[in-house]
């Protein structure tokens, strides 16, 4: 079992046009979420691999659960299941694992995800 504390804000002016400006919470289910996860997950534990080699890896997230909706600070604490998979030199590479995770919307409406726990499966 691996803990993880991982902060990572991510700088896509494109989820602010509508999300970010209604002032809401973002989902533990959103695209844009998941998007930025795969981001994080790729940095952190496929770092050994070359750049063309990550962007090969296919993500699927599942069984996705909202812990808790913390209002006062429009956060969103959820847990979901990711699966990695891609063929590394002919050979069939997966992975699996539970995160723990949070996200919402900075003050300047950028979209904020950490991942506070990676379970290997």
């Amino acid at each position: 079992m691996k803990y993880f504390k991982i902060k990572f804000l991510a700088l896509m002016a494109l989820i602010v046009l509508f999300s970010a400006c209604s002032g809401g919470i973002p989902k533990c289910n959103d695209k844009d979420v998941q998007n930025l996860l795969t981001d994080i997950i790729l940095e952190h534990n496929f770092g050994g691999f070359s750049e063309v080699d990550r962007k090969k890896f296919k993500f699927t997230y599942s069984g996705f659960m909202s812990e808790l909706t913390d209002k006062e600070s429009k956060t969103q604490y959820c847990r979901a299941q990711v699966k990695a998979n891609k063929s590394v030199n002919s050979r069939p590479y997966k992975w699996d694992a539970w995160i723990n995770y949070s996200t919402r919307y900075t003050d300047d409406g950028m979209l904020y995800v950490e991942i506070t726990r990676l379970d290997d499966v």
